[in-house]
């Protein structure tokens, strides 16, 4: 079994939380292709994309309190057997009704990596060393955004969308292998009382009550939804309105997989000299500044790909200095109910992911417009969360 901390259990855990990254970034070259397969309009093709993640956040709501009765192996296992054979089901897909269906149903599969990630995370450490492992975490998973649009599209070139599918099959299973071979149970002591509806009310409560909770919730989940939204809308706005080969797609988009991995590893550098309080706040002024300057480029019509996909970067690098304290500080409060807390953080992360995905597309007019004022109010919203609803002169956080 792996040792807690070692690189190995870091690489698994950053290979379990990049699950949603290959689901989703993987895809994404093969949606214009989808829509043409399929005789589909791009809104019915994109639910491919949105009701993986509306299954990904609802998922998660069982998965936590679940592990926090029964563990955090057996849910770990059940889950990749379900985003292995969903993955496997959407490359026979006769229908984008079908594929839809499927998408569904992995994304109820694929959540229990990085939701159960956090929990095992708080299970072996809090505070510093949380945020420290957080963003190596976060790093490993970076990796994915970089590696699968470039998959995604040789295998679109080579053999079609279908192979993108059989892939996640793949994937899910050497992730199957890797966690029944190296994974030990993380959780110390099992609530047997927590599925009982007093104690699932009464946790709720307690979460919801925890300013440091909610606020930290709220700062995390604006963050991803303005990624969420670069992530949907980036194809059509690279492909359609700037005339990017769908080849080429996913080199602009692995600029900003390396930004998010830079923010990510200072993150985990500043951390040890810096507090964590004062490195988010610096996250989320650059985070700000970044969303801002996407509509400007796009209003005025300044530039091309490379300086829209390099405002881009700037976003996510903040991410990166954003996500893994605001997470960490969440979860602080939270050791005897950590699974039933890492579900309340993802499903509200990827109910607005969901939102601002569909809005993108929804919205989309073949300019880049929709995109980037979503992305600007994302990042907004990040920074009013923080000034207003965390509780002012909260104490530091300290780590084991």
């Amino acid at each position: 079994m792996l040792k807690p901390g070692s690189l190995a259990f870091t690489a698994l855990l950053g290979a379990l939380t990049a699950m949603t990254a290959f689901a989703t970034d993987m895809s994404l070259p093969a949606l214009p292709a989808l829509a043409r397969a399929f005789a589909a309009p791009p809104e019915h093709v994109q639910l491919t994309l949105s009701l993986f993640v509306l299954g990904y956040g609802g998922g998660q709501l069982f998965y936590g309190p679940l592990s926090d009765r029964f563990g955090r192996r057996p849910m770990l296992l059940a889950g990749l057997v379900v985003y292995t054979l969903s993955g496997f089901a959407c490359a026979f897909a006769p229908d984008i009704e079908t594929l839809v269906l499927a998408r569904l149903v992995q994304g109820l599969g694929g959540c229990v990596g990085p939701i159960l990630g956090r929990a095992i995370v708080r299970d072996h450490w809090s505070g510093v060393r949380a945020a420290q492992t957080l963003s190596y975490v976060t790093f490993v998973f970076a990796l994915a955004p970089m590696v699968a649009p470039l998959l995604g599209g040789a295998l679109l070139e080579r053999f079609g969308w279908q192979a993108i599918f059989v892939a996640f099959g793949v994937f899910g299973s050497l992730l199957l292998g890797w966690t029944w071979l190296g994974f030990a149970e993380s959780l110390a002591a099992p609530d047997v009382r927590a599925l009982e509806l007093g104690r699932l009310l009464s946790n709720a409560r307690r979460f919801f009550a925890d300013r440091r909770c909610v606020g930290n919730m709220l700062v995390n989940s604006f963050v991803f939804a303005g990624t969420f939204a670069y992530i949907s809308g980036s194809p059509f706005v690279f492909i359609e309105v700037y005339g990017v080969a769908p080849g080429r797609f996913g080199i602009y988009f692995a600029m900003g997989a390396l930004g998010i991995m830079a923010g990510a590893l200072a993150n985990a550098r500043l951390v040890r000299r810096v507090p964590p309080e004062r490195v988010l706040r610096l996250g989320l002024v650059l985070l700000a500044l970044a969303g801002a300057a996407l509509p400007a480029m796009a209003w005025t019509g300044l530039g091309g790909p490379f300086p829209f996909a390099l405002a881009m970067t700037v976003y996510v690098l903040a991410q990166g200095l954003v996500m893994p304290n605001a997470i960490a500080a969440a979860m602080e409060p939270l050791l005897d109910m950590a699974g039933m807390g890492a579900s309340f953080l993802g499903a509200m992360q990827m109910l607005a992911g969901s939102i601002a995905g569909y809005a993108v597309n929804a919205l989309y007019d073949r300019t880049p417009l929709p995109m980037t004022m979503t992305i600007a109010a994302m990042g907004l919203g990040a920074l009013l969360s923080y000034r207003l609803a965390l509780p002012k002169n909260a104490p530091r956080r300290g780590g084991r």
